[in-house]
Parts: structure tokens; C-alpha cells; sequence
């Protein structure tokens, strides 16, 4: 057995639960130096492996990434590999890499459709392969949706930077008394209204808003808007395409979080996640009490969201917190 067979099959022995899971077929088969190779990640979305290959830090020659990753698609039933290349250098090579990620002509296998479901938990979630960096879920928050189903009956639940709506998914089918999810992107939102229907949930009690959330913050606030629970996932930086206005994590994050205080009702929760290597749940929580101080209301934290078994192993995973606001 050489050294390609033996990290392959140390990943997935530590995946034998997902892996056999009749409700799942997402999930994190390789992922980088916690498995023994940094610089790859290998996802898994149902009939497709995506193959995250960060330049600069792999070390192996790529005939033998190929290998590994054609390995993992015979082990798993896959019948095709897409490639997402993440330069050193990202500002170079934009174009050539956005027709990478859009070529349906995938790395290994067979071209698939567009876009298709997968299964997480029993929800269906439609995803693209080759529709440019992202694939429409994003699997980290697997646990943290998990734990909005089972809190949603009856709530107002806030998705804000809701992306393609996952959150909001779990949230119907916990039976949320209603939702509203917030993005600048229009593609993005009415990619979530379908992953809705994929589950045949209907839209009447979910509301999908096209916005910035600092502005959708205040007009909410002014109309009374009030909800149980507030999901933030925001990204480290976005750019409004009609006014040009930039959101930056590190500039914006408290007042983001204030807004959010602002919106709850008392017993109210907020679940908060950054995707940005550095930042510590220790930051998250001293924002949330700062926050809190300028409101004048009590917050007590409460356990976040496990960290999925897939992504276990890699001390600069997405942190979150889940705090209760009074």
C-alpha cells in the first residue's frame, strides 16, 4: 500500500459514520493537513467530489492529488471530480480560473448536470459544481443547522447573509412560525426559495429580501420587526454591486452584531459565525458583550453548534457562538 492508499484510508475510516448514513451523501472526505496533506480539501456532494486545491501549500505533484482524489471517488460511488484552484496570489488569473470553476467538463469523470440535490439529514439541498468557487451549501454549518431545526417550532427566525438559504431550510422544516432571509444577492436568494420548494415547503410564511443587512436592520427596526432567532454568517468582505458599498468583517462586525440585538426579542438567540482564519470564539464573544453593554441587556452563552466530525482536526475551524440575549 503506498502513502496515497494509506491517508486515503485513514480519512474516510474516520468518516465510517457519515459515510454510511441513509439520510446523508454530503460531506468532507479529506480535509488538508488534518488528514495528512495540507493544501487539499476533498468534498463530497452527492454524485460529485469537489477537490479545493490551494496552490502554495501542496507539496505532493498533482498526478498524485489525482490519484488520491479518483481513489475517493471510486471508494464513494462519485462519478465525477470538479477542481476549485485557490491561487497564492488571488489577484492574478481571475479569468482563466472563473472558466475553470465553470467548465462543465469536470477533473475526473463524467460532466453532470447544472444542478442537482443532495441529502443532509433528510433536507435536499440543490447544489451547482461548476457554477465558480461556491457550490450553493456550505458544509461546515452541517451541526449548526442541525441545532436551528430542532429550536425553530414556533420562532421568527433572521437569516441574514442568508446565501442560498440553508439556514432558512432548517428552520421551515423545524416548523418556524416564519422567516426572513437577507442577501445583496438576488441569484443567491432565489436559489434559496428553490432549495424551499425542493423540500416542498411553501413560501407563504418565508419572506426573501434582497438587501444590505445594516439597511434591512433599520428599516426593520422601524416597522417593529422582532424575531426569536437571528442567524449571522457574514463574509470577511462583499461588495454591493449598485452602490459599490463594501462590507468588511473586521471594520463592521459590531455594529452588525448591535443591529442583531436590536431585532431580538427578549429570550431571544444569536447564533454568530465567521469564516475567517484568525478570528477566535474568544473575539466573537467579546464583540457580543460589547454589543450587549450598549444595549443594556444581559446575554448568557450557551454550548455552539459540535464541530462536524469531518471537519474535526484543524485548529483554525470556522468559529461560532450561541448566545442567549435578554
Amino acid at each position: 500500500m503506498n502513502d496515497r492508499e494509506t491517508l486515503l484510508d485513514s480519512a474516510l475510516a474516520r468518516r465510517t459514520v457519515l459515510l454510511s448514513a441513509a439520510d446523508t451523501n454530503v460531506g468532507r472526505l479529506f480535509n488538508g493537513r488534518a488528514d495528512g496533506l495540507d493544501g487539499l480539501v476533498l468534498e463530497r456532494l452527492g454524485d460529485v467530489l469537489i477537490a479545493q486545491w490551494h496552490e502554495g501549500r501542496l507539496t505532493r505533484p498533482e498526478d498524485v492529488v489525482r490519484e488520491l482524489c479518483a481513489g475517493a471517488a471510486q471508494r464513494v460511488g462519485a462519478r465525477a471530480v470538479y477542481r476549485k484552484v485557490y491561487p497564492k496570489n488571488r489577484t492574478v488569473a481571475r479569468l482563466e480560473l472563473d472558466e475553470l470553476h465553470r467548465n462543465p467538463v469536470p477533473w475526473i469523470g463524467e460532466p453532470l448536470e447544472p444542478e442537482f440535490a443532495v441529502l443532509e439529514h433528510g433536507a435536499r439541498f440543490l447544489v451547482r459544481p461548476y457554477d465558480g468557487y461556491a457550490t450553493g451549501l456550505y458544509l461546515d454549518h452541517r451541526t449548526a443547522r442541525v441545532a436551528v431545526r430542532a429550536a425553530a417550532r414556533d420562532r421568527r427566525v433572521l437569516n441574514a447573509f442568508a446565501y442560498t438559504c440553508g439556514f432558512t431550510v432548517a428552520a421551515a422544516l423545524g416548523a418556524a412560525a416564519a422567516t426572513v432571509s437577507v442577501d445583496i444577492s438576488k441569484k443567491a436568494l432565489e436559489w434559496g426559495k428553490r432549495n424551499l420548494a425542493a423540500n416542498g415547503l411553501a413560501l407563504d410564511r418565508h419572506r426573501f429580501i434582497c438587501s444590505d443587512v445594516l439597511d434591512y436592520y433599520r428599516r426593520a427596526a422601524r416597522q417593529g420587526h422582532r424575531f426569536d432567532w437571528i442567524i449571522l454568517d457574514p463574509p470577511t468582505f462583499a461588495r454591493a454591486k449598485d452602490s459599490g458599498r463594501a462590507f468588511s468583517l473586521g471594520k463592521n462586525l459590531p455594529a452588525l452584531v448591535a443591529g442583531a440585538l436590536d431585532l431580538l426579542d427578549t429570550g431571544g438567540t444569536l447564533l454568530l459565525s465567521v469564516n475567517q482564519r484568525g478570528t477566535t470564539p474568544q473575539r466573537l464573544e467579546l464583540v457580543v458583550r460589547a454589543a450587549a453593554r450598549t444595549r443594556n441587556r444581559p446575554c448568557a452563552f450557551l454550548p455552539p453548534p459540535a464541530t462536524p466530525e469531518d471537519f474535526q482536526g484543524d485548529p483554525d475551524y470556522t468559529p461560532a457562538v450561541l448566545v442567549q440575549i435578554g
